[in-house]
């Protein structure tokens, strides 16, 4: 399907990339992108792709700034706007059984804001999320973690610059059991793994949408 704009005020529009072929049958995933790279990223795009194929629907979307072709990421009130009518949009225009939100680094943090108040919501996917900057252990931006009440994914690179190991499971341990983490032995930020380890790209990407396509079914249908 081609993509669509969808309105946020009188200045500012977000892209739309609405699924292949949802049903009613499949749950949803809205995936939001990180800071430098769009929806339309081969990171995206073949997660989307993969997932799909797992009897996933995939809808994903640019931030305003990405739309109209800027660097610089929109403030976190416009952020966090935009999500809120991205789910909006799908809930009146997309089938699915279950619906749950994500997104790689800063699209995925931005979803936590939000999350509180989406109650239709089955549960959070993190593609990398980005626990604190580069070398700023300091930093460490969980404060929204903690106010999550649904289920949450969090898929990591071992070597992620932005979550230092220890960091990410001293932080995830105070989310006790809404959280399932799942380790890509020597990936980066964007999963990119050293050559040595024997398995290409494109498999550390499938096998990243394969994760998340398994522990989507399982919560879908369920009980909150």
């Amino acid at each position: 399907m081609s993509q669509l704009l969808l309105k946020l005020d009188e200045r500012r529009e977000l892209a739309l990339l609405p699924p292949k072929a949802a049903s009613i049958d499949k749950p949803l995933l809205i995936l939001a992108h990180g800071a430098g790279k769009g929806m339309n990223s081969p990171f995206l795009e073949t997660i989307a792709n993969h997932l799909e194929d797992k009897n996933v629907s995939v809808l994903r979307f640019n931030f305003p700034y990405m739309t109209s072709g800027r660097k610089s990421p929109n403030g976190a009130r416009i952020l966090m706007e935009s999500w809120r009518s991205v789910i909006g949009w799908a809930q009146s225009n997309v089938a699915c059984s279950d619906m749950f939100i994500g997104g790689k680094s800063m699209g995925g943090r931005i979803a936590t804001m939000i999350a509180g108040d989406a109650t239709d919501v089955k549960g959070l996917v993190f593609l990398g999320y980005p626990l604190h900057p580069p070398g700023k252990f300091d930093r460490v931006r969980d404060d929204y973690l903690y106010t999550v009440r649904q289920q949450m994914l969090f898929i990591q690179g071992t070597r992620d610059a932005f979550a230092r190991m220890d960091l990410l499971t001293q932080t995830l341990t105070r989310l006790r059991d809404r959280h399932k983490l799942h380790w890509i032995e020597g990936g980066e930020h964007s999963f990119k793994v050293l050559v040595r380890q024997g398995v290409s790209y494109p498999e550390v990407l499938e096998g990243a949408a394969n994760v998340t396509a398994e522990w989507i079914h399982d919560l879908a249908g369920k009980n909150a």
